[in-house]
Parts: structure tokens; sequence; C-alpha cells
């Protein structure tokens, strides 16, 4: 008999994902930018810190094995918690131009928060009902979302307030702080595998749980560049060629940002359970491009960034929420390499995102603000409407992976 925890306590415990991603997502660009960094220069440093999102799938089968995947999780939050302490302290260093050390550890961090992720998504099928798959998915990505704006805006405020040294070891403790949530919610009921069986069996299982027309068709939705919202992580960068004062800029990218995300992953989560769930997660990007557009062909004033940012940020959560949602549908119940594949799913999802970071960062070499926000807007438009002719024809209901995993159990 599989546990039962309540479907928002288990979403609320992945925001230490959400307020780490913010950081480097929304804090980082605002905090470089302030001290003289090019935004292409920063572009190419997140690029750098963001590997692990779709690299880390090759170390993620030890979260299914070992320790508990609740272990796992609480470690690595420690983990992604202390290398921010430390990276915040490196940031003056990062702005004159030393930025190797900088990079690496915040790579770790990014790491050690793909990590979690993947522990978290790998533990959830197993601790909700079926039934609350899209209440769970519209809770996780409100943490998600809304700690990202959380993050961004903690970031933003406490580094100029407070200075490095107060600020760096509060905002790791904030990362670290909600896994402890865990602990009240419990562990599966499960036994991890040893490490050199989970490592010998991982190919052979991984063929078994991804042979479905439904896996295949999810893969190919995560890993095609259509609905990445790549042009969050320069939003706060962007404010200046607006016009848009600092602190309007830190308000929007930060609580503005996690308030309407959190709205659209609440939306997301209510329409999972009435609507294809992969439409919506590309459908979601096709339209975010409307919201680029606008802002590229619009006045280089406040209220277009405003408008244009808020429309996107809403759209973002209804995304996220829709691919959680197709994720679990994919993943099934009993699957004893849930977080692996929960990882190779997030990490193809996270290719796509680096792949248009690097596009955007094209765009803006050569056009500025326009640039990038064209670049990103035809990424989606262009690529969002093969995927639609995939699904529409070839997509099937996306359910059949729910039905039965054919893995031996762990």
């Amino acid at each position: 008999m599989r546990r039962r925890a309540p479907a928002w306590l288990v979403g609320i415990t992945y925001i230490p994902f959400g307020l780490y991603n913010g950081f480097v997502a929304i804090a980082l660009p605002f905090l470089l930018t302030a001290r003289g960094v090019p935004l292409d220069r920063v572009l190419g440093l997140q690029f750098m810190i963001l590997l692990p999102s779709f690299l880390s799938f090759l170390i993620t089968p030890l979260v299914d094995c070992g320790m508990s995947r609740r272990a796992w999780a609480i470690v690595c939050a420690a983990v992604a918690g202390a290398c921010l302490t430390f990276g915040v302290l490196l940031i003056p260093r990062a702005s004159a131009g030393a930025d190797a050390l900088f990079v690496a550890d915040l790579l770790l961090g990014y790491l050690a928060a793909q990590m979690f992720s993947s522990a978290m998504g790998g533990m959830i099928p197993n601790l909700v009902a079926e039934e609350d798959t899209g209440a769970v998915s519209a809770w996780l990505n409100t943490a998600y979302l809304g700690g990202s704006g959380l993050g961004g805006w903690l970031g933003s405020i406490l580094v100029p307030r407070l200075g490095f040294g107060i600020a760096a070891p509060a905002l790791g403790a904030i990362v670290f702080a909600p896994s402890l949530l865990l602990l009240i919610i419990g562990a599966e009921a499960r036994v991890p595998r040893r490490v050199i069986e989970t490592m010998w069996r991982l190919f052979p299982d991984l063929r078994s749980v991804i042979r479905t027309r439904a896996a295949i068709v999810g893969l190919l939705i995560f890993v095609t560049p259509s609905a990445t919202f790549a042009a969050q992580n320069s939003f706060s960068g962007l404010g200046r060629d607006f016009h848009a004062s600092d602190a309007a800029t830190t308000f929007i990218t930060g609580w503005g940002s996690a308030i309407l995300c959190s709205a659209g992953a609440m939306l997301g989560g209510w329409l999972c359970n009435r609507l294809d769930r992969r439409v919506m997660f590309v459908g979601a990007g096709v339209l975010s491009a409307l919201a680029s557009l606008g802002m590229a062909f619009g006045a280089r004033s406040g209220v277009v960034f405003f408008a244009g940012t808020a429309i996107y940020y809403v759209l973002a959560g209804i995304n996220y929420a829709a691919a959680s949602a197709v994720a679990f549908d994919i993943i099934g119940v009993n699957n004893p390499l849930s977080a692996t594949q929960y990882a190779m799913l997030m990490a193809a999802c996270n290719l796509a995102i680096e792949i248009v970071i690097k596009g955007d960062q094209w765009g803006y070499n050569r056009g500025a603000a326009r640039g990038l926000l064209l670049t990103d807007a035809a990424f989606s438009i262009l690529t969002g409407t093969i995927m639609l002719t995939v699904i529409r024809f070839w997509g099937g209901t996306g359910r059949e992976a729910r039905v039965s995993t054919n893995v031996a159990p762990a």
C-alpha cells in the first residue's frame, strides 16, 4: 500500500530548487549588470552554470539507490545552500573577470539543486494518489516558480542592502531550510537498490520504461525548444533597455514573477485534468511569443516591459504545471528508476532551454533587446507548430505509460 501525502505539502517542499534557480536566473543578471558586467557576458556565465540542468541525468541514478530519496533530497538541498553562500561571496571577483571559481561553485550548487529536483520528482508518484497528480503538479510548480521569483527578489534586495558577508549565509540557509519539510512528509515505502545493481541494469531498465509511444512523444516534447520560456533569464537585465527603474524591475522579476507564475501554475494544474497536458505544455510556449513580439515592437517604456513580462510569467506557470503532469504520466507508479527518468525528461527540457539561451545571447549581440526577444519568439513559434502537429497526428492520448511499468521492482 503506497503512502499518501497531501498534494499541497508535497508540492511546496519543492521550493529549494526554485529558490536556487531564481538566484541564478533573476538575481545574478541584476547584480552583475549593476556592477557593469555586459548582459551578453552574463548570459555566457549563466550558460556554464546551467550545464547540470541537462547533464545531471548522468549521475542521477545514484538517487535511485543507496540512501532513500528523501535523504538524498535533504543532502542535496544542503549542498546547494552551501554553494550559494560561497557563490554570493565570490560575486566581486566574478565582476572583475576572475569568474572560474565562481562558475565552478554555482555549477556544483546547480548540480545539487538538480539532483534535489530529481529526487523529489522520483518520490512524488509514490507519495500522492494518482488522481492528485494534476493538483500536485500545480503545487509543485507554484513552489518552483514562486520560489524562483522569491529567490530572485531576495538575492536582488539582500545583497545590495546587507552586503555580501551577511546576505550570503542568509540566502544559503533560506535555500536549505524548506527541505526539512520532508521529515514531516516521510519516506517512500521502498527498499533502494544497490549502486552496482542500479548502474548495471540502468540501460535495459530505461529501454523498458521509454519504449511506449507516450514516452517517445513526451521525450520529443521536452527536448524540442518550443516552450522553454528562456527569456525569463534575461528580464532582470533588460529592464534598463525599457527605461524601467531598478526598483520596478526588481519587483516585477522578483515578487511579481512569483505571484504571476504561481497563479499560472494553479490555473495549469486545474486545466491538466480537463485538457491534453502535452498541448498545454507546447501551446503555452507558442502563446508566449505574443508577449515577446509585443515587447520587441512596442515602445521602450516601463508599461510595455511590465505588461509583456506579466503575460510571459503567467504562461510560464501554465507551461511548468503541464510539464510536470506530462512527466508523471510517463513515469507511472512503482517505477524503480523514477528519479532517473524524471531527470532525463527534465534534462531534455533544460537542454532545449540552454539552446534558446545561446540563441537569445546571439540575438542580443546583433539586435540588443529586440534581437533577443525576436529570437525567443521565433523558437517558440516555429518549433511549437511542429510539435503540435506531431501531437495531433501521432501523439495518442498521452496517458498510456501510466497503466503499466514493466521494470523489475526495486
